[in-house]
């Protein structure tokens, strides 16, 4: 399998039944049992005890550690439902350790760590969010510095001091193909302003990372002014309508009321087609630009044993379990599109620029759908 050309951008369960928490739109779930026994371990000793072990090794010892610490794990995540009840149960069969979810969007997730940290009393064990919702939450010092073996083999940029990327949703220009003929499809980002596709395209008003990352791409890499860059987005968004949501845009799609999805994920893509849907993403737009989503321990827990063999299992048997559910993950080696130019988006300075991002996205969206 050929190398993945991934670069930074631009310098600078659910075992049972979830509950739907109060006032939210999330959900818990709480396995039954006793506190963690508070042992005076961390994270960082834990770490120290097991260098040098292998991986089996590894898993073994924190087995055993794990079992003083009331068999569980809290996981903060945004992960979906589905997703969350099938490694929950996989992970508790392989463990022995339950896992307790709380679930919400990202945003939501990083909300609620933050609001906890400053109660004094943060719930979760592990965070499981895109990266740049835990840059914040990294720099009030909630979060504890994680390696291990399973981090080899993960895609360039993955291993961060305080997160490590276990997935990424890779964002692809689509297209319907009962109504784009073979060799008519859009073959750069371009394309997407020229004024064929004028009411036969769609965009979702809430990609502000993909807009942001065609923003510099054209501009860095193409050579365009800011105000060819401009006028390039007004071209697109003169000739397309923005619709919410992924997964009804892409049945938009389907049905064949758009030829073009200019901002699709490639897995929904993928799985539509495996469907029989008369839809395809390749040849692909490249770059493709992919939103990172990472898993970090919590500095402060007390069960730190079972935070680690909960990490480690996820960047291990759980990215297999996640790519056998068509789900994009951040080990080369299972990424089927790995010979594509994937470009991660820069956490960083997205989070920095991301209000005014924002605004300039919705402005052309119509006040973000």
């Amino acid at each position: 399998m050929t190398s993945m050309a991934v670069r930074r951008l631009y310098a600078g369960g659910l075992v049972a039944v979830l509950l739907t928490a109060a006032g939210c739109g999330s959900t818990t779930q709480q396995p039954s049992g006793t506190a963690a026994a508070d042992t005076g371990a961390t994270v960082e000793s834990i770490l120290a005890e097991l260098e040098g072990l292998d991986a089996e090794a590894r898993r073994e010892r924190l087995v055993e550690l794990a079992e003083s610490e009331d068999r569980q794990v809290t996981v903060y995540t945004s992960l979906n439902s589905e997703l969350l009840d099938t490694l929950a149960e996989e992970f508790e069969a392989a463990t022995g350790i339950a896992m307790a979810t709380y679930r919400a969007g990202a945003e939501d997730v990083r909300t609620r760590v933050l609001q906890e940290n400053e109660a004094n009393r943060i719930g979760a064990d592990v965070l499981a969010i895109g990266d740049s919702r835990l840059i914040p939450v990294a720099a009030e010092g909630i979060l504890a510095p994680y390696t291990s073996p399973h981090q080899e083999g993960l895609l360039e940029g993955s291993n961060q001091e305080f997160w490590t990327i276990y997935r990424i949703n890779l964002y692809a220009v689509a297209w319907n193909t009962d109504l784009v003929a073979e060799g008519e499809q859009p073959t750069n980002y371009e394309d997407l302003a020229d004024p064929k596709w004028d009411g036969q395209m769609t965009l979702e008003p809430s990609d502000y990372d993909w807009f942001f990352s065609v923003s510099n791409y054209l501009q860095e890499e193409q050579g365009f002014t800011e105000g060819e860059v401009d006028e390039y987005w007004q071209q697109v968004a003169d000739g397309a309508d923005f619709n919410s949501g992924h997964t009804s845009t892409r049945q938009l799609l389907v049905a064949g009321e758009y030829a073009i999805f200019a901002s699709d994920f490639s897995y929904g893509i993928e799985g539509e087609k495996t469907a029989g849907a008369p839809v395809d993403w390749q040849p692909a737009v490249e770059p493709l630009f992919a939103t990172p989503e990472g898993v970090a321990a919590v500095a402060t827990t007390d069960r730190p044993a079972s935070t680690i063999l909960m990490m480690d299992w996820l960047l291990s048997d759980g990215l297999v379990l996640l790519d056998e559910m068509a789900i994009d993950v951040a080990r080369e080696e299972l990424l089927e599109f790995a010979e594509l130019d994937i470009r991660f988006v820069d956490a960083e300075q997205w989070v920095e620029l991301e209000p005014a991002v924002m605004e300039e996205y919705d402005a052309l969206s119509g006040g973000g759908g």
